[in-house]
């Protein structure tokens, strides 16, 4: 318990509230508040059909999909957006209709991937990882990043027959598989590769770049979009949520959107820092007013009160013989670092007495009773009256 010491102007004792502790913390109780429903409202944002996500189908931000969305819908096209494997699979139906799969959190597996081909005439990812190109694309591999820039297409790509500029910012794939039309042709690799293999068409799509809302109305990305996702009348837009990912698999980094774990590292940071500066400074020890001045007599009654109480006898003498051994050490002449043997011996020179039996008085007695207790420290107080006079002049 700490105790306040009265103020010297007022004379009232001043002792914290929890009002008043409340009062000092409710900057970090609004910040915490803040940020708390800063990741709600995020969250909630970049769920469901993918606002706010990029490439999202009803973001109308500059790297949305919404502008691509409702052209298409201009066109005759039925867009759905799903979220789940079951409800595409369900929408699909055998063999039919365009599905666009864009799995950037990469929560589908290899047999999920392979049941998509089969369930679509016409299968487009966009910007794929490893798992889907090993399972529907073989001999495709992600080569490099492309930062900016326009291509010629460059392949008889029925996608790219009234394109002659389109946007290739997004990711170049290197192509290792026969029979592949390779198109948008980059310093990496290439924008766009389709491979068929008779049932199913596999569009590889890495420049997403034109699709944008802030560059599909530039050079020719906008036909290029059209002819891409447009050659039937329905669209299926999966966006694959954490409810794909197959019992016992994901991690953090895979069921939380990609800000969450900078977001948690900057936090923890910032948690980090708030102790460092507010923390307790354990500078010098200073001397502390206190509301009463203890006697130093006080003290020693309160310990001896607590000694009889617990029985402690033997720990009390032994109080009394560290200040006896002290004394001596002085009066004789010794240092006092000065050793039990070296006390002992030099006491028993200057008295003519018996080693052994001072060394009992002053260290082996063990007092059985109070009565034994008393009387070993009139001893003690004795024996130091007897070496004061043994050294005192004459």
């Amino acid at each position: 318990m700490t105790v306040i010491a009265p103020s010297a102007e007022t004379g009232t004792v001043s002792t914290p509230t929890v009002t008043a502790s409340l009062r000092r913390a409710r900057f970090w109780v609004v910040l915490a508040l803040v940020l708390a429903l800063g990741v709600a409202a995020t969250l909630l944002v970049g769920s469901g059909s993918g606002e706010g996500r990029a490439l999202g189908p009803a973001n109308a931000a500059p790297g949305g999909a919404k502008a691509l969305v409702e052209v298409l819908g201009r066109q005759g096209v039925d867009v759905t957006v799903t979220t789940t494997l079951d409800d595409t699979l369900d929408r699909l139906g055998p063999g039919d209709g365009t599905l666009l799969v864009d799995d950037a959190s990469g929560f589908l597996v290899d047999d999920q991937w392979r049941r998509l081909a089969t369930a679509t005439s016409h299968l487009v990812l966009l910007s794929p990882g490893s798992a889907a190109l090993d399972s529907v694309a073989p001999g495709v591999a992600t080569a490099a990043p492309v930062e900016d820039g326009t291509a010629a297409p460059a392949c008889t790509s029925p996608a790219l027959e009234q394109a002659s500029r389109v946007d290739v910012t997004g990711v170049a794939y290197a192509v290792d598989a026969p029979g592949a039309v390779r198109c948008l042709p980059t310093d990496g690799g290439y924008g766009l590769v389709e491979l068929d293999d008779g049932d199913t068409r596999v569009s590889v799509l890495g420049a997403t770049g034109a699709l944008t809302n802030g560059a599909i109305a530039t050079d020719d990305d906008a036909a290029f979009a059209l002819a891409l996702l447009g050659g039937s009348s329905e669209l299926t837009w999966y966006l694959p949520s954490a409810g794909d990912l197959p019992e016992g698999q994901g991690t953090l980094a895979t069921l939380t959107p990609p800000w969450v774990t900078p977001s948690l590292v900057v936090l923890l940071l910032a948690g980090v820092a708030a102790m460092v500066w507010r923390g307790r400074r354990l500078g010098a020890l200073v001397v502390e007013r206190l509301p009463v001045t203890v006697k130093a007599s006080e003290t020693t009654e309160g310990r001896a009160r607590l000694y009889e109480r617990s029985g402690q006898r033997r720990h009390a003498l032994d109080q009394l013989r560290i200040g006896t051994f002290g004394r001596l050490a002085r009066a004789t002449g010794l240092s006092s670092t000065a050793s039990v043997d070296e006390v002992v011996a030099r006491v028993a020179a200057l008295m003519s007495a018996d080693p052994r039996g001072l060394r009992h008085v002053l260290v082996d007695a063990d007092p059985a009773d109070d009565r034994e207790l008393v009387s070993l420290s009139d001893s003690l107080l004795d024996l130091e009256r007897a070496v004061r006079r043994a050294v005192a002049p004459s």
